[in-house]
C-alpha cells in the first residue's frame, strides 16, 4: 500500500510545474576539505582559471548561489588575521603539508569567486567548518612559525604547544572523534574566536552569507564530547548568565545553549556591521526520529549531536537552516519525510534542503532521477530550494548541472527574499523604451526607479521576454537576470517573424521584487527622432582655440559611445573616444597638435545607439 502511495505521490510531483520556480535558491556547495573540489591544480592561474569553471558552470545551469569552503580545519582560503593559509593551496605532491601552513598562494581565492560570482549575479556564502578544527591525527603543525598562527595552537615561554583546553572531550579525557578534533562549544573563548572570524569576513569581503557547518556536537561510541577544561568550569558555574549556568540545565541542554550562544554573537555582530548578510546553518538532517516520524535508527541531531536550529530559528539567530538530508524518498529515513518537518519547524525561516549527488548511482539511493524527484518534492511543499553536495559530484563524468538546465533549471530563478530582514520591494522601473538597432537584434533602455521608503532602489534587475502579454509570477517569462544596476539590455531574439513582448522588475539587495514597468514589444517601428533624449553634446570651449580645448558630453543611459573629429573634406581626424560609459557627465581634451593639422574649421561628432550629434570647432594657430 505504501508503494502505490508512493508511486502515485511521485507521478503527482512530476507533473507539478510550480510557479515557485520563479524564486528559489539554487546552491551548490564547493568543498575545500581534502580537495574534494578545489583546487585540484596547482599554481595561481590555475587555480584561478578552476574559480571561473565553477561560476561558468553555475551560470549554464542557472544556479544562483555558491556555498564556498573557506575555513575547513582551522584555516583559511581568504587573507585573514585570525587563521594561516590553507596548505592545500600550496602544498601538491610531493611536499610536507605542514610547511605549507600560512604560505600565501599568491592571490585570495574568496575575493576571486566573489569577483567572478557576482559579475553572473550569483551570490556566495562564506562556508566555515565551525568547531572541527584537526583531522584524523595532531599535524606537525608546532614546528611551523605562521601569522597568524593556527588556532589549535599557542605560544608560551619561549615554547609552541597544543591550545588543548580549547579542545572539546570525553569524560576520560579523549579529544579525538569522528576523525578529527573539535573544539569545545562550551569555551567561551571558543565561541569569541569563531564569532571575529565570521565577523571578519562579513567586514572584508562582499559576501552574500556565513555559512556554519559543524555547528554540533560530535559523538564517539557511548560518548560525547560534552566536556572540556574550560566547558566543564562553566558548566558548574551558577552565577555567570553569559558563560555559566545560573539555570542549573543539565549537561545536554548546557551543550545546546552554548552553540545558541555562539549564533546570538554573531547575529549580532552581522547586524552591527552588515545587516544584510545571511546567517545559515548545515547539520545532519534528523532532528529527533520521532518528532519525524521515522521508523528506524538515525543519528539525532538534537539528542546525540546537541544541537537545535529549531531554536536558533525561532529566536531570529539564523535566516536559513540547509539540513543535510542524504537519503531517498522512499526508504527510511525519507528524504519527504524529514524535508517536510524542516519546512513546518523553522518559524518561516528558509528551508534549504541538501541534496546528497555524492550518492548518485548508489544502489541504496538511486540514479539522477532520484535528485530531480527531490528538487520537485521540495518545490511542492515551499521549501526555499536546494543545495547538492557537492560540486564536482554533479558534474562528473556526467554534467548534471547541464542536465538540469534542459529542464528544472531551463528558467532562471531568484532568490526568495527575507521579509523579516527587509520587506520593503523596490519602486517599479518605468519609461521602457525598446530600439532595433539590427535585424534581430534589439536594446532596452529603462529608467531606474525612485528611491523607495527604506532608501534603496535596483541593485539588479529582472528582464522578461514573451510571446504573449508578460505575467510577473509566470517562471517560463523570466528571461534574464541582470548582474548589476545598469538601465538598459541587449538581446537577439530567436524569431524575426515573432512579436515578443518586454518588461522589466527591479530588485534590492535582499531580493525584493518591484512590480513591472511599462510592456513594450517588438512589433513597432520607431522613429528615432522621437526617442527620448539620450546624449546632450556641448560646444567646446574654448573656441576658437589654439593648441587645446575642452569637450563636454551628458550622457543619460549607460551607451557604447563614440566620439571623433574630421575636417571639413570627412575625413577622421583623431577618435577621441570609443567605449562603453555611464550616464554622468564627462569631458575630453583634444589636443590639436598631436595630429599635425593646419587652422581651419572641423567638426566634432558624438554618437550613441540610435542618433548622433555634431558641432564645429575652430582652430587657430
Amino acid at each position: 500500500m505504501n508503494r502505490i502511495v508512493y508511486i502515485i505521490g511521485l507521478i503527482l510531483i512530476l507533473s507539478f510545474q510550480l510557479n515557485a520556480q520563479r524564486r528559489e535558491v539554487r546552491a551548490v556547495w564547493i568543498a575545500t576539505a581534502g580537495r574534494l573540489d578545489f583546487p585540484t591544480v596547482q599554481g595561481v592561474q590555475a587555480q584561478r582559471a578552476e574559480i571561473q569553471s565553477f561560476v561558468d558552470a553555475c551560470k549554464r545551469a542557472n544556479i544562483n548561489t555558491i556555498v564556498f569552503q573557506v575555513s575547513a580545519r582551522g584555516d583559511a582560503y581568504y587573507s585573514s588575521n585570525f587563521l594561516p593559509w590553507a596548505s592545500n593551496l600550496t602544498c601538491f605532491s610531493p611536499c610536507q603539508d605542514p610547511n605549507n601552513l600560512g604560505l600565501s598562494p599568491g592571490y585570495n581565492p574568496l575575493s576571486e569567486l566573489i569577483t567572478r560570482a557576482k559579475q553572473n549575479n550569483i551570490e556566495v556564502h562564506a562556508w566555515i567548518n565551525t568547531f572541527y578544527v584537526l583531522q584524523d591525527t595532531l599535524p606537525a603543525y608546532l614546528n611551523v612559525i605562521t601569522y597568524p598562527p593556527h588556532p589549535a595552537i599557542k605560544d608560551s615561554a619561549g615554547k609552541r604547544y597544543w591550545k588543548t583546553e580549547w579542545f572539546a572531550k570525553t569524560l576520560s579525557g579523549q579529544m579525538k572523534s569522528d576523525g578529527g578534533f573539535f573544539f569545545d562549544p562550551g569555551n567561551p573563548a571558543v565561541r569569541a574566536h569563531i564569532a571575529n572570524v565570521a565577523t571578519e569576513i562579513v567586514k572584508n569581503y562582499n559576501v552574500d552569507g556565513i555559512h556554519f557547518d559543524f555547528i554540533r556536537y560530535t559523538d564517539l561510541g557511548n560518548e560525547v564530547l560534552l566536556y572540556g577544561d574550560a566547558s566543564n568550569y562553566w558548566f558548574t558555574n551558577r552565577t555567570d548568565s553569559a558563560n555559566g549556568n545560573p539555570w542549573n540545565l543539565n549537561r545536554n541542554d548546557f551543550a545546546r545553549l552554548n552553540i545558541e550562544r555562539l549564533l546570538k554573537m554573531v547575529a549580532d555582530s552581522v547586524k552591527k556591521y552588515k545587516p544584510w548578510v545571511k546567517i545559515g546553518t548545515t547539520t545532519p538532517g534528523v532532528y529527533t526520529a520521532a518528532a519525524m516520524g521515522l521508523n528506524c535508527s538515525v543519528w539525532e541531531l538534537y539528542s546525540h549531536l546537541r544541537s537545535d536550529p529549531k531554536a536558533w530559528a525561532s529566536k531570529g539567530y539564523i535566516d536559513y537552516h540547509n539540513p543535510q538530508i542524504y537519503w531517498n524518498m522512499s526508504t527510511c529515513p525519507e528524504f519527504t519525510k524529514i524535508a517536510s518537518w524542516w519546512k513546518n519547524n523553522l518559524s518561516g525561516r528558509q528551508a534549504w534542503m541538501g541534496i546528497a549527488a555524492y550518492r548518485i548511482g548508489e544502489p541504496n539511493f538511486g540514479d539522477f532521477n532520484e535528485v530531480k524527484n527531490q528538487i520537485v518534492y521540495t518545490r511542492l511543499i515551499g521549501g526555499a530550494g536546494v543545495n547538492f553536495f557537492r560540486f564536482r559530484s554533479m558534474v562528473s563524468s556526467i554534467n548534471y548541472l547541464d542536465s538540469l538546465a534542459l529542464d528544472l533549471f531551463k528558467y532562471p530563478a531568484n532568490i526568495p527574499p527575507m521579509p523579516w530582514k527587509d520587506n520593503i520591494p523596490p519602486n517599479n522601473p518605468s519609461n521602457l523604451i525598446v530600439q532595433k538597432i539590427g535585424v534581430d537584434r534589439y536594446k532596452l533602455i529603462w529608467n531606474r526607479p525612485q528611491v523607495a521608503s527604506d532608501g534603496e532602489t535596483a541593485e539588479y534587475y529582472n528582464i522578461f521576454r514573451a510571446t504573449q502579454p508578460v505575467d510577473q509570477n509566470n517562471h517560463t517569462h523570466l528571461y534574464k537576470i541582470t548582474a548589476s544596476a545598469d538601465t538598459f539590455f541587449f538581446d537577439t531574439v530567436p524569431d524575426t517573424n515573432q512579436i515578443y513582448y518586454y518588461a522589466v522588475s527591479a530588485l534590492d539587495k535582499l531580493d525584493n521584487e518591484s512590480g513591472l514597468s511599462n510592456v513594450v514589444t517588438t512589433n513597432i517601428e520607431y522613429d528615432f527622432t522621437q526617442l527620448p533624449q539620450t546624449a546632450v553634446l556641448y560646444q567646446n570651449y574654448p573656441n576658437p582655440f589654439n593648441g587645446i580645448t575642452k569637450i563636454r558630453y551628458r550622457l543619460f543611459y549607460p551607451e557604447k559611445v563614440q566620439l571623433e573629429v574630421y575636417d571639413l573634406l570627412g575625413q577622421k581626424v583623431c577618435d577621441l573616444v570609443n567605449e562603453y560609459q555611464h550616464s554622468g557627465e564627462y569631458e575630453v581634451e583634444f589636443n590639436s597638435t598631436l595630429y599635425n593639422i593646419s587652422s581651419g574649421i572641423y567638426f566634432y561628432k558624438l554618437k550613441t545607439t540610435g542618433r548622433s550629434s555634431i558641432k564645429t570647432l575652430v582652430l587657430i594657430k
